[in-house]
């Protein structure tokens, strides 16, 4: 049996996403950098911020290396994160 049959890729992509979304919110990180940061192309971004959303799995970049630009990632911005000093109200 592969593994791939008993995943469901698109969820665990989506997930991934939101995670890194919301991190990203959390510190602020401007859309435009986010795309940069996850190496996705200007022109693939409209079609990941759709997905996000609920929408189809985009083609490029292929699922395995998106996931693994979206686990490092949020690892990355998370250890930032936890670095900053907090804000005031």
């Amino acid at each position: 049996m592969e593994l791939t049959s008993s995943i469901d890729v698109a969820s665990v992509l989506r997930d991934q996403f939101m995670a890194f979304d919301t991190v990203g919110r959390a510190i602020r990180l401007h859309p435009d950098r986010q795309r940069r940061v996850l190496l996705v192309a200007r022109d693939d971004w409209p079609d990941w911020s759709h997905f996000r959303d609920g929408g189809p799995l985009p083609a490029q970049p292929v699922p395995p290396i998106m996931l693994q630009r979206l686990a490092t990632a949020t690892y990355r911005l998370a250890r930032r994160s936890e670095r900053r000093p907090p804000t005031g109200p």
